[in-house]
């Protein structure tokens, strides 16, 4: 197929990721789509960290070709989806090493989590897609074992680290810094008593968990390494977060928490931690991305709620 953009989106791709990536992606198109036998094909307008189209393959069905930005990343969501496997995350037919390139499946309806209304069904769904993704303690330690040239992924302790060495040179944002120090002394402590290490998805919230007509699976992960508790605390938050009513806040949350720690079997003070070391971090990378110091008053009201559940 010969596949041409129209100038507004090239021009919205240009802004996004610049001149360089839209060129090899303009470049690489044809040679692509023929590779996979692609006949149909859209552009996702709703740029994130990677450029994505949906479309349909002889080959393949229904598809998902996503072009990646920076190598790391590129690298780390392939090894992801190696080992999670395509029982709990969406299937990599193949990939374009050279140029970046992911070829997945298309999720039918694939219409996120967030649209289920009834939260013991989010519940579920989240318990049960997290029990697959970490269903074995030693796969980790055996795939890593397997790779000829094992790579080295990002951890969740080099992102507490980071980010709170970055927070506290923001001379503006102090009281933030120093509930990220709180939130990385707790994860330091919490990290001492749960040591397994695996592979995370890392961005396990519900616009990454995606229906299908068997059940669901998740999409984009990070490939972080931790220990899988820490792929819980930012579903917990989605749970909340843009909540406006303050009275209701205090009821999902101890909803949320005594769900999650009857079917995971981790204490709900443990979890109310996490929830918060996840919430800081979060936070603390929105100062980075530019927030405003203006918002600075409502970043601390967040913290301080969810600071609030876990004493």
């Amino acid at each position: 197929m010969n596949y041409s953009f129209d100038y507004g989106k090239k021009e919205k791709i240009i802004a996004r990721f610049g001149t360089f990536f839209f060129d090899k992606v303009e470049k690489n198109m044809a040679s692509l789509t023929a590779k996979w036998q692609i006949d149909e094909l859209h552009l996702i307008d709703s740029f994130s960290a990677s450029l994505v189209f949906k479309g349909m393959s002889k080959a393949y069905g229904p598809i998902v070709m996503k072009f990646g930005i920076h190598q790391n990343d590129f690298n780390s969501e392939v090894e992801a989806l190696t080992f999670f496997g395509d029982k709990a995350a969406c299937r990599l037919h193949d990939v374009d090493y050279e140029n970046r390139v992911l070829l997945e499946e298309a999720l039918d309806p694939g219409t996120t989590l967030f649209f289920e209304q009834n939260i013991e069904e989010r519940l579920s769904a989240f318990c049960g897609l997290y029990k697959k993704l970490h269903s074995s303690s030693g796969k980790y330690t055996e795939y890593v074992q397997s790779l000829s040239q094992p790579y080295r992924h990002s951890s969740y302790t080099d992102w507490i680290l980071n980010v709170t060495d970055y927070i506290d040179k923001q001379p503006s944002w102090e009281e933030v810094a120093t509930h990220m120090k709180r939130a990385k002394a707790w994860y330091l402590e919490i990290s001492e008593a749960y040591q397994d290490q695996s592979m995370l998805h890392g961005d396990f919230h519900y616009y990454n968990i995606l229906k299908t007509h068997k059940g669901y699976k998740t999409i984009d992960p990070k490939g972080v390494i931790g220990h899988p508790i820490f792929d819980i605390p930012r579903y917990v938050l989605n749970e909340f977060w843009d909540e406006k009513d303050v009275d209701k806040v205090d009821g999902v949350v101890e909803k949320v928490l005594a769900t999650l720690s009857e079917a995971l079997g981790y204490p709900k003070d443990l979890l109310s931690k996490l929830m918060y070391i996840e919430g800081a971090m979060a936070m603390c990378w929105c100062v980075e991305d530019g927030m405003h110091i203006h918002d600075k008053e409502a970043v601390l009201e967040s913290l301080d709620r969810i600071y609030k559940y876990t004493t």
